[in-house]
This record gives structure tokens, sequence and C-alpha cells, in this order.
């Protein structure tokens, strides 16, 4: 094993809001993403995430991308905290997702399934994503990308920036993932 973080790790600045108001809510977000990344049509994504156990912490899935995107294997580690966090990830493009699917539940065992449609903006180093997510709602993700140069605390301070731009509320914000929410919803 490696160093908690290596060079091959990825790192952002993560923050996950409910958005309050249903279809009304969301779409005064969709509004406001597209005034701020200047692009008037998100790029739509259809995602299925399957997320296995991870003995050793962090959060694994792999996530199934609609053609002629390739689906994805990710690791990633973050607290579960609300607010802007820095979340570490790992990923690898993987061109037979049911074949590792098999793999990974026999050796890890499957947590369960998520599924969302994404909508995807950029702005500046930022992904805003907003998301609804099948049985759960919506809602508003930022991943500030970071440079390796660049502080987490840099990081923070332009995701907050955006929160603000963008309606987020602190009552809205996260500590976990959709997938936490969704186990907690169903339980």
């Amino acid at each position: 094993m490696g160093d908690a973080t290596s060079p091959a790790d990825q790192r952002n600045v993560e923050v996950k809001a409910r958005i309050s108001g249903g279809a009304e809510g969301f779409e005064a977000r969709l509004i406001l993403a597209r005034n701020l990344s200047g692009c008037q049509n998100a790029e739509l994504i259809e995602q299925r995430d399957v997320f296995f156990k991870s003995p050793l912490g962090g959060r694994l899935k792999l996530r199934y991308l609609k053609a002629p995107s390739r689906s994805q294997l990710v690791f990633y580690d973050r607290p579960d905290v609300a607010g802007p966090k820095l979340s570490t990830f790992n990923l690898i493009e993987v061109d037979e997702p049911e074949v590792l699917e098999k793999i990974l539940t026999q050796s890890n065992g499957v947590l369960g399934v998520l599924a969302k449609r994404r909508h995807l903006f950029i702005h500046g180093q930022t992904r805003i994503h907003l998301d609804e997510v099948q049985d759960l709602g919506h809602f508003l993700e930022l991943e500030v990308c970071l440079r390796p140069e660049q502080t987490l605390e840099q990081g923070q301070s332009i995701a907050e920036e955006l929160s603000t731009n963008l309606g987020i509320r602190k009552e809205d914000l996260m500590t976990g993932s959709y997938f936490d929410a969704l186990r907690k919803a169903n339980h």
C-alpha cells in the first residue's frame, strides 16, 4: 500500500446540498448554474453507481455511464462533514463493467445501487452538478478541482463563494454521500 496521498491521488473540494422547493427549486438552480457557467445547455449524464464494501475505509463504486462514455471504477475518501471538504480519489475507465461488477461482488460484496441524472456545468475549475437522484430527490454538488499547488483553504474559499452564488443554505448542506442518504431513507 502507498501513502494516504500518493502522487496518483486526485483532489477536489466538494459541497453537497439538498435542493428544496421540488421541481421549481431545481429549475431555479439550473438557471443560476447556466448564468454562472455562461453555458445555456448542461451536459446531461445518466449514471448508475454500484457501491461495494471497502474493508479498509473510503468508498468504492463502479459507475456505469451510457455510451459513448466508458464506465469507471472509483475509490474515494472524504470526511462526512457539512460544507466544503477535501475528497481524494482515484479512478480508472472500464470497458467491461459487468465483468468487473461480478468480480467485485464476489470478492467484496455489494452495498447497493444509486441511479441519478446529472446536469453538468463548468465554472472555472469547478464542476457544478445538479442531480436528480432516483428515490431521493434533487441535489446540487460542487467539485472544485484542485491544481497540485492549491491548498485546501483555497478550494474551500472557491466553494463557499459559489455556494453563496447558487443559494445554498447551511441547513441544506449534506454530511455524507447520496448513497448514505438513500440507505438511511430505506431503513
